[in-house]
């Protein structure tokens, strides 16, 4: 459903959608390149491509970080905003949709479970992206 969500959306050639929302919550001030990797658990170049599609797409806005000219600024536009929006109010009703007939108790439940596997996999030595530790 989601994957279908990104289609509509133009999203699924770019390889790292979900670097939209890091930096929408990181809020207007922007993101180093490299710790939106970092947060994304990819390789910088991965992200790199990503950003320079999305770019061209007017999604985000690269600017050189003044303090560090070597550094990148990641920014949303207006129109990359607009368009996390977008896919929040699908990605809720995909949710409500998935979960239509769970009592509260039960989706408590497997809520639970989910973060029970998450740490068994941390346990068997995955690498949670930086984003998502403490979730």
């Amino acid at each position: 459903m989601m994957q279908r969500e990104f289609e509509k959306r133009g999203l699924l050639k770019v390889s790292h959608p979900f670097l939209l929302f890091i930096l929408a919550d990181a809020g207007g001030s922007g993101m180093p390149q490299c710790e939106l990797a970092q947060r994304l658990g990819v390789a910088p170049s991965s992200t790199a491509v990503s950003i320079r599609r999305m770019e061209k797409a007017g999604l985000l806005s690269k600017k050189t970080d003044k303090a560090d000219s070597r550094r990148n600024q990641i920014s949303l536009t207006p129109k990359g905003r607009h368009l996390v929006d977008e896919c929040r109010t699908a990605f809720e009703d995909i949710d409500r949709g998935m979960l239509a007939g769970f009592s509260r108790a039960e989706r408590e439940n497997l809520r639970s479970y989910y973060i029970r596997m998450i740490h068994n996999l941390e346990a068997m030595g995955a690498q949670i992206p930086s984003g998502l530790k403490g979730e």
